[in-house]
C-alpha cells in the first residue's frame, strides 16, 4: 500500500533497474559476487550520503545496528565496502547516473526561463584537495593533490547532465569538446573557457555560447548597437577578437555590463544575436547556479572526504552522490516542488523509514491553533449577579 511505503523504499524505486540489470551483463561486474552486488553497494553508497557518514567502519555500524536497512544493504564489512568500490569498473553507475538523469527529464516542472532563451547548459569544474601522500595520482601542486569535476549543468533541471573526472592539474579548457557539441544549445562558462579557435567552430556548428571576457582581450568593433540608457548595459558592439596570429574569423557581439555588486565594469560576449543585450546579461547570470550546485553538494553529500584513495574509488563515490541528487530531486518533485528542497533532503535523512504520507506532513506548515477571542471582565455585572444570587438588597 502507498501509506506504508517508506521514503527509502521510494528512493530506491526510482533506480533505472532494467538499465542495471544490462550493464552488468554486458560487462560482467558481478561474476563471482554472492552478497555485495551493485545494487547493493549503491544503496550502501547513498546510505552515507544521505546520513554524512565520515569513515567506512562507521557506515558498518550503521547497518549492523538497522535491521531495515539490512534488507537494501546486507550485511557487510568496511573492507568489503572498499573493495567494491576500488575494484568495480565506473562504467556502471555512470549509466545508472545517466538514466537517473533521464527519468527526470521526463519531470522538468515548469519552464523557469524564456522559451526564445531555448535549451541553456552551463559548463565548470569544481576542485576537491586531497592529501598528497595518501593520493599520489591526484597531480596538482607541489605539496597538494586535487581531483577536479568538471561538469556540464542542466539550468532547467537544476542537475548536472554529465561530469568528467581529471587530477586537478588539468586546466578547465582541456576539457571543453568533452561537453560542448550540441547545435542550438546555449553554453554558459566563465574566463577559464576563453578559447577563440573553438569559438569559431561553435559559430560554423551552430553552437551558441555566453562568456565573460578577460580584462586584456584584443578586439576590433565593427558594428555599434543602440541601447537604452538607464539600463546596466553600457554597449553592445559587433566584434572581431584576437590579434594578429590569435584573430577569430567570425564577428560575435561583446556588452559592456557594470557589475552591480562591486560596481566593477566587464564584458559578456556570445554570438546570438537574436536576443537583447538585456536578455543576454540575465542569461549569463544564470552561470551562478552551477557555483550553487558544487556548493550544494560539497556541503550536504560525502564529495569533500572519501572513503578509497584509487581513481575507481573516487569516482564511483562522486557518481553515487550525483545519482542520490537525481533520485532525490524525483523525490522534491512527488512530494511537491512548493516545499523547500533543503528542508525535504534534511527530513529524508533523518527519518528514511518515515512513509510518504508523514514526510508530507512534516514539510507542510503546521497552522497554529485557532486564538480564543477573551471576553473583557465586568466586574458591575458579575457584582449584581452575585448579589441576586444570595438576595442581597
Amino acid at each position: 500500500m502507498a501509506d506504508c511505503t517508506t521514503i527509502f523504499e521510494t528512493l530506491t524505486g526510482f533506480l533505472p533497474k532494467n538499465i542495471l540489470e544490462k550493464a552488468i551483463n554486458e560487462t560482467g561486474a558481478e561474476h563471482g559476487t554472492k552478497k555485495f552486488t551493485i545494487l547493493r553497494q549503491l544503496n550502501t553508497m547513498m546510505y552515507a550520503h544521505l546520513t554524512g557518514t565520515t569513515c567506512l567502519r562507521d557506515i558498518e555500524t550503521g547497518i549492523v545496528a538497522d535491521k531495515r536497512l539490512q534488507e537494501y544493504t546486507g550485511t557487510i564489512s568496511a573492507s568489503q565496502i572498499s573493495r567494491a568500490n576500488r575494484a568495480r569498473d565506473t562504467v556502471i553507475f555512470k549509466q545508472i547516473f545517466e538514466a537517473s538523469l533521464a527519468k527526470l527529464k521526463k519531470h522538468n516542472g515548469i519552464r523557469i526561463i524564456p522559451g526564445s532563451w531555448e535549451m541553456l547548459k552551463a559548463l565548470d569544474s569544481t576542485t576537491v584537495s586531497l592529501c598528497i601522500s595518501l593520493f599520489p595520482w591526484a597531480e596538482y601542486r607541489d605539496k597538494t593533490a586535487a581531483v577536479k569535476i568538471h561538469t556540464l549543468y542542466d539550468i532547467l533541471l537544476g542537475c548536472p547532465e554529465s561530469i568528467v573526472m581529471t587530477e586537478g592539474i588539468i586546466h578547465d579548457k582541456e576539457k571543453m569538446k568533452n561537453f560542448v557539441k550540441e547545435p542550438g544549445i546555449t553554453y554558459l562558462f566563465d574566463r577559464a573557457y576563453l578559447d577563440y579557435k573553438e569559438f569559431d567552430r561553435y559559430c560554423r556548428e551552430g553552437i551558441f555560447f555566453v562568456s565573460r571576457l578577460k580584462k586584456n582581450a584584443i578586439m576590433k568593433v565593427m558594428n555599434y548597437n543602440a541601447v537604452l540608457k538607464g539600463e546596466s548595459i553600457l554597449s553592445d558592439n559587433e566584434v572581431i577578437l584576437g590579434g594578429q596570429s590569435t584573430q577569430m574569423q567570425h564577428p560575435i557581439r561583446a556588452i559592456q555590463v557594470i557589475d552591480s555588486s562591486n560596481g566593477e565594469l566587464f564584458y559578456i560576449i556570445t554570438n546570438r544575436f537574436d536576443l537583447t543585450a538585456e536578455e543576454i546579461a540575465q542569461i549569463y547570470r544564470l552561470r551562478w547556479t552551477i557555483e550553487t550546485f558544487f556548493k550544494w553538494i560539497k556541503r550536504h553529500l560525502k564529495i569533500k572526504k572519501f572513503f578509497g584513495t584509487s581513481f575507481n574509488a573516487v569516482l564511483n563515490q562522486v557518481y553515487s552522490a550525483l545519482i542520490l541528487y537525481c533520485l532525490l530531486l524525483l523525490m522534491h518533485i512527488l512530494v511537491g516542488t512548493k516545499h523547500d528542497f533543503l528542508k525535504t533532503v534534511r527530513l529524508i535523512a533523518k527519518g528514511p523509514w518515515n512513509t510518504l504520507i508523514q514526510l508530507q506532513e512534516d514539510l507542510s506548515p503546521k497552522r497554529p491553533p485557532p486564538k480564543v477571542k477573551q471576553k473583557r471582565f465586568n466586574w458591575k455585572q458579575e457584582f449584581e449577579t452575585v448579589l441576586r444570587r444570595y438576595k442581597v438588597s
